[in-house]
């Protein structure tokens, strides 16, 4: 039996966190989410986070919040952090440019949750492929 491929959200709102998770599944991927805010403060549940579920993506959201950017730095540079796919969003208004150019802007685009779940969906494939 093939399992889905499991793509980890992280994000510091957790009503979008789950409206992504429920586009995620619709594409035939399983989400899992976390509060942001949460994993910034306890770190170890971040890594226990990935190594149980061991996503193939992991959706971060890049947020106004100032942990948000050295602690995707430290998930990045974790053995379990670095496994998965990163695609990164962003719902703030804030500058973090040379981050920024490579994340999905989820405010301005009537689109973004579509150009979300492609960009998901292609990097499990490439994952599962590689």
């Amino acid at each position: 039996m093939q399992h889905s491929a499991v793509v980890a959200i992280i994000h510091e709102d957790e009503a979008v966190a789950r409206l992504l998770a429920e586009e995620i599944e619709a594409s035939g991927l399983r989400a899992v989410t976390a509060a942001l805010g949460a994993l910034v403060s306890a770190p170890d549940e971040a890594l226990a986070l990935l190594a149980r579920h061991d996503p193939r993506v992991v959706v971060y959201d890049v947020s106004p919040n100032d942990e948000s950017v050295p602690f995707l730095t430290f998930l990045r540079s974790t053995k379990v952090g670095s496994r998965p796919t990163f695609v990164l969003t962003t719902t703030a208004g804030h500058e973090h440019e040379p981050l920024l150019r490579e994340a999905i802007d989820l405010r301005n685009c009537p689109h973004a949750v579509d150009t979300l779940v492609s960009a998901v969906t292609r990097a499990a494939s490439a994952r599962r492929a590689a």
